[in-house]
């Protein structure tokens, strides 16, 4: 349980700071469309699932 617990804030954190690199070269070139793609999507999806993952995990292990 402690594994996954470490997976999933490893690969929160990864997939957070790859959007944050993602959102900046969208501002600097909005013509790439780093945001608005497919990829881009799933990478959310994923984002959004280890972060539900993880918080109940943690909501789990407070108990």
């Amino acid at each position: 349980m402690n594994k996954l617990y470490r997976l999933l804030s490893h690969t929160t954190f990864i997939l957070a700071l790859m959007f944050l690199v993602f959102l900046v070269l969208d501002q600097f070139n909005p013509m790439m469309n780093f945001i608005d793609n497919n990829i881009s999507r799933w990478l959310l999806a994923a984002l959004c699932g280890s972060g539900i993952g993880q918080s109940m995990l943690h909501w789990h292990f407070q108990k």
